[in-house]
Parts: C-alpha cells; sequence; structure tokens
C-alpha cells in the first residue's frame, strides 16, 4: 500500500518542525512493514493514503486534504483551555478518521464528540538514534520548549540554587541536537499542572539514549511504565532531585540506558501494523 506522511507546514510558521520526528518514525515504519511511504507536506497526493500531523494548524491553513487522510492528533486535548480545541478543528475531526497517541486524550474528545479510531503509541524506529554526545558534557541541565511561568519558576530555582541551565525554544533538527548532545540530564515540566505526559517529546530523547527528570503526571497511569526509564518527581521537588541527578553519574548512566531500552521496546512498526489492520 501506498502512503503519504504529511506534516502541516503553513508557510513561515517554524514550529511545524516538531512534529518532524514522528513523521520520520511513521515513515520508516512504515517502510518496515513493507509499505510505499513518501514524507510531504502536501495533503492530497494521488493514490496515496495521508497520515496527517499537525491538524491543529489546519482551521488557520487551507490545506486540502484527501477524503480518507487520518488525521494523528499529537496535541494535548482540554477541553475550553487549550487555544488549539477550537470548533473549527472538532468539526475537521469529525469529518475525518482520527488517532491520536493518548488515552487521556481519546477520552476528552469523545467527550466532545470526536471519535479516535485508534490509539496509536509514539514508537521507536532505529533511523532515530543518531545523536553523538559531546565529552565532556558541559550543560548541567537543558529545557527545550516553550517559557510558560510555570516552567519559567522551576528553571529560575535550579539556577538560584546554582545549577546550570539552558533554557530554548525554537531550536528544531540538528541545531537542537547539538545542545542535547551536551547535556547530562534534560527537563521536562508540564505547561499546566494537569498535563498529559509528553510523550511526543521525551520519544527522541528516551530513543538517543538521553537521562530524563520529568514533573510527575497528574495521571499516575501514565508515568508507571516509564518509572524505570524517566526521573519522576513532584514540581516543587524537580530543582532538589536535578541537583541529586547531577551529582550521581551513576544514576544518570543508568536512567538514560534503561530510557532507551524501554524505547527500543515500543517498536513503531507494531504499533502500525495494529493500527491499520
Amino acid at each position: 500500500m501506498k502512503f503519504a506522511v504529511t506534516v502541516v507546514s503553513p508557510p513561515g510558521y517554524a514550529h511545524s518542525a516538531a512534529f518532524h520526528e514522528v513523521a520520520e518514525t511513521l515513515h520508516y515504519a512504515l517502510l518496515s512493514l513493507g509499505h510505499d511511504s513518501v514524507m510531504t507536506r502536501e495533503g492530497r497526493l494521488d493514490g496515496r493514503r495521508h497520515i496527517v500531523l499537525g491538524s491543529n494548524l489546519l482551521p488557520h491553513y487551507g490545506l486540502m486534504l484527501a477524503p480518507d487522510a487520518i488525521l494523528y492528533n499529537l496535541e494535548q486535548v482540554h477541553a475550553g483551555s487549550s487555544s488549539w480545541i477550537t470548533p473549527e478543528l472538532l468539526a475537521l475531526l469529525r469529518s475525518h478518521i482520527v488517532w491520536d497517541y493518548s488515552v487521556a486524550n481519546a477520552r476528552a474528545f469523545a467527550a466532545l464528540g470526536v471519535r479516535v479510531e485508534r490509539v496509536v503509541p509514539i514508537g521507536y524506529v532505529p533511523e532515530l538514534t543518531r545523536i553523538r554526545f559531546a565529552e565532556p558534557r558541559d550543560i548541567d541541565v537543558l529545557f527545550i520548549g516553550s517559557l510558560c511561568p510555570r516552567r519559567a519558576h522551576v528553571i529560575d530555582r535550579m539556577r538560584a540554587a546554582g545549577i546550570d541551565v539552558i533554557a530554548a525554544f525554537g531550536l528544531y533538527g540538528r541545531p537542537r541536537d547539538r545542545l542535547i548532545a551536551r547535556a547530562r540530564l534534560v527537563l521536562n515540566v508540564h505547561s499546566r499542572a494537569d498535563g498529559v505526559l509528553e510523550i511526543v517529546r521525551l520519544s527522541y530523547l528516551l530513543a538517543n539514549g538521553c537521562a530524563v527528570l520529568s514533573e510527575r503526571c497528574a495521571d499516575a497511569h501514565d508515568e508507571a511504565p516509564l518509572a524505570h526509564a524517566i526521573a519522576f518527581a513532584d514540581y516543587d521537588s524537580l530543582p532538589e532531585r536535578a541537583a541529586q541527578l547531577i551529582s550521581s553519574p551513576t544514576e544518570l548512566e543508568r536512567l538514560a540506558r534503561d530510557g532507551y531500552a524501554e524505547m527500543r521496546s515500543r517498536r513503531a512498526a507494531d504499533y502500525l501494523r495494529a493500527a491499520l489492520a
């Protein structure tokens, strides 16, 4: 079967690149299953079934989609408090097959009248293991993402405690990877207290053997399968936990090793095979 993995990419909007690693994951998994696959910005290529990433951008960007396109949602779903979850997006989702990476998102969508056809977890392909780490690594803690007040507060507390923290936003691809290669520990903080675990972001880090410290999840089921692979801590305890980890090379190495092993066990080809059955 022929597929096209589409990343919705409005002109001048750099943040579509945030979907690129998931697009690569789908593309290489499809190839490994014997399918013909291309990566594209187009929404309607003759003879191909489209899997579309970045559908939250479609209400603002008139991309023509194939009628049988699959919209794979990668955004957190918070009804009434997310700028992405608009009536226009919901109407679009109701008119297509929808996949999501999160059971919690699927439940939230159901309450909004959107049926998620398949929950397709974020999986692993070997092509994404590609970061070569610096020696020595000269960044204690790295945060990549938008700096809302909730996140900035944690980072400010870490800096006040003498921890070297670099925060970067709007970096993708090789420039981002060069920063990751220098980091001893990568930090994940939810933008809101009830946030869904950011596995879309974390999967690439784990696939490259990064040690990750994350804020605990509102839903314990989100973090339980990764409790051995990611260091979890309560929001207020993140600076203290970061200090403990960067002073323990053995624990950092264990987290990196276990995180990589866990991600490798989550084969994207298996998830796609089940979703397409």
